[in-house]
């Protein structure tokens, strides 16, 4: 099995987590997107063709990109002065990371998402003509022995 692989879902990354109420005891996730986008990361994942599920430690890296709105550019296209440097409105980091994390479970790159050690989740804005979406980075520990002076 590789020690560390990565690749990026294109789309437009949904959170879970958020529920409502639709009566009789039940409960949905809010976000329409969420089953798609899930269904797009683990479509993607299965691709990768790896061998064997990580049944050890994982290390995972999650970077969101999203598209910047309308409201950003100037009427000549170019980002405004004014324009936010960070993605700093919703969805929120820990929800997009839930939805890519349960959908790398499903997927069987990783036996449960109780496995991964090490998360990090960053949102920002795509730059230039960069697809919206989401670049995955996924590190078999058990591969790689710990080393504190690394």
């Amino acid at each position: 099995m590789n020690n560390c692989f990565s690749w990026k879902t294109i789309g437009d990354p949904a959170p879970q987590g958020s529920k409502r109420y639709v009566g009789n005891g039940r409960m949905i996730e809010s976000c329409k997107r969420l089953k798609p986008w899930r269904e797009q990361i683990i479509a993607d994942a299965q691709a990768l063709g790896l061998p064997q599920t990580i049944t050890g430690a994982v290390n995972v890296s999650l970077v969101f990109c999203f598209t910047r709105p309308k409201a950003h550019f100037n009427s000549k296209g170019q980002l405004k002065p004014s324009a936010p440097a960070y993605k700093v409105t919703k969805p929120d980091a820990d929800k997009l990371a839930r939805a890519v994390l349960d959908s790398l479970t499903i997927a069987g790159i990783i036996k449960d998402d109780s496995l991964v050690t090490t998360l990090s989740a960053q949102k920002r804005y795509c730059v230039g003509s960069e697809a919206p979406g989401v670049l995955i980075t996924v590190m078999d520990m058990e591969e790689q022995p710990f080393d504190p002076d690394a």
